[in-house]
């Protein structure tokens, strides 16, 4: 039998790195013109909008390529922000992932997203990780039920703005929604539809956004003379949240005849939606609802639901994280977002 032939697989010629120098070439500039312009420092280096763009057509026409190992090693920064996130399969954190993604690539940086899954013994294998890879900064939601000042411990100098969840001592800067006031615009609303047996299905939680949510219910209903704790059910994120909600309506709607729900998070309201279904309770006819979040469940009616600013949530928790970073400052912002409550059409 004869040998074939095994043909020569051609190589591939090394890609050319495209440099600084190169550009400066071909635009008939120097390559510090070049520099600045690159790096966004053209107002500092005293750069025409004119030279300026010229500079960026050409590196674009020449498919320059800027080496990140080469600029994190000049500058000390890597272009890397960490999303540290309590629960990647819930709805909510996952919009904000994606809001906060293409938010930050506009601004020149990747994201990396890690998720705890509410578990605060991933802390600090996350944290060494993140110091391993030198990312620039953080924004994390606190897992739930964790003790004020804890994170803080954990974290190796890295700056770090919190989101959504937070304590109540302004340690850390943080972006947050109005938590107290919608949530006694949502009671105020069941209220104005003339409910006075109205429950809350919330989480048995430290964190102050819950607590604060807890809390606008609770005064909504003292002014009207309607407060009752026991049509206030909470329960942890773990276990058998279903089972607890289910029982806990069930017994409240039968016995008590409540006849407004307000739902504490987007999660809950999920799940106290599908309960409601199950039991044969219909919303909006024999018990109205508000919810946290939309309503992922076919309900056939609108249902009024908080809505939380997420692109605004995003931008305004990456600015001032970006903040931080390049002035190297550690003073702490409190930013309040408002958040509204809407009642989309089916």
């Amino acid at each position: 039998m004869e040998d074939k032939l095994i043909p020569e697989i051609p190589k591939k010629k090394p890609v050319k790195r495209i440099s600084m120098q190169s550009i400066a070439d071909a635009a008939g500039v120097s390559r510090s013109t070049v520099s600045f312009v690159l790096n966004g420092k053209e107002k500092e280096g005293r750069i025409s909008e004119t030279v300026a763009k010229k500079v960026r057509l050409t590196a674009k026409k020449m498919n320059y390529q800027i080496n990140g190992i080469a600029r994190s090693l000049r500058t000390g920064c890597t272009n890397t922000i960490a999303l540290v996130i309590a629960d990647i399969s819930d709805v909510f954190f996952g919009t904000l992932a994606y809001h906060l993604q293409e938010y930050a690539e506009s601004k020149g940086y990747a994201l990396i997203i890690i998720n705890t899954g509410e578990k605060k013994e991933r802390l600090q294998p996350v944290f060494n990780m993140l110091s391993n890879r030198q990312v620039d900064g953080i924004i994390m939601v606190p897992v739930s039920n964790i003790e004020e000042g804890k994170i803080e411990d954990l974290n190796p100098d890295i700056p770090m703005v919190y989101v959504d969840r937070y304590f109540k001592t302004l340690t850390t800067s943080r972006v947050i929604i109005n938590n107290y006031e919608v949530s006694k615009m949502a009671t105020q609303l069941l209220i104005g539809k003339g409910c006075r047996k109205i429950a809350l299905v919330s989480y048995t939680e430290s964190l102050m956004h819950i607590q604060d949510r807890k809390q606008g219910y609770m005064d909504a209903l003292s002014a009207v003379d309607a407060l009752d704790s026991q049509f206030i059910c909470e329960v942890g994120y773990f276990g058998l949240k279903y089972e607890k909600v289910m029982d806990f309506l069930k017994e409240k709607y039968t016995t008590c005849g409540i006849d407004g729900l307000l739902m504490a998070t987007g999660g809950l309201t999920s799940v106290a939606s599908r309960c409601l279904l199950h039991l044969g309770i219909k919303p909006q006819l024999d018990i109205q609802l508000v919810g946290f979040g939309r309503i992922d469940v076919a309900t056939g009616v609108s249902i009024p639901y908080v809505k939380q600013p997420m692109e605004e949530i995003c931008r305004h928790s990456l600015d001032i994280l970006l903040n931080q970073i390049e002035s190297k400052t550690e003073k702490r912002i409190n930013c309040v977002l408002p958040a509204s409550i809407v009642t989309d059409s089916i």
